[in-house]
Formats: C-alpha cells, structure tokens, sequence
C-alpha cells in the first residue's frame, strides 16, 4: 500500500549475469515438455482404465 507523499522505490537494475546459452535453455524447454505429455499421457491412462467397462 502506498501513502500520499511516497516515491516508489522499486528501481529496475541491468542483469549483471549473461543469459544462459541457447542450446540449455532449449533443453530445458525440450524437458518441460517431455514431462509434461509424460503426466498427460499417464493421466490420460488412469481415467481410460478407469473408465474402461
């Protein structure tokens, strides 16, 4: 909450640290996803077995 009279003192500063190389971030991307369809494919699963007659 901000009272009448404050100046904000949020200040954006520069990264100082260089951004992680594209090859590593791209696996990191690759990963998410894998386990992400992963746990989609293994819900899906659950709710065929479940509902499976």
């Amino acid at each position: 909450m901000r009272v009448d009279g404050e100046a904000e003192s949020h200040v954006e500063e520069p990264a100082t640290q260089a951004p992680e190389p594209l090859w590593k971030r791209l696996a990191w991307m690759v990963a998410i996803w894998l386990g992400s369809v992963t746990v989609l494919g293994a819900v899906a699963t659950v709710i065929r077995w479940w509902l499976s007659p």
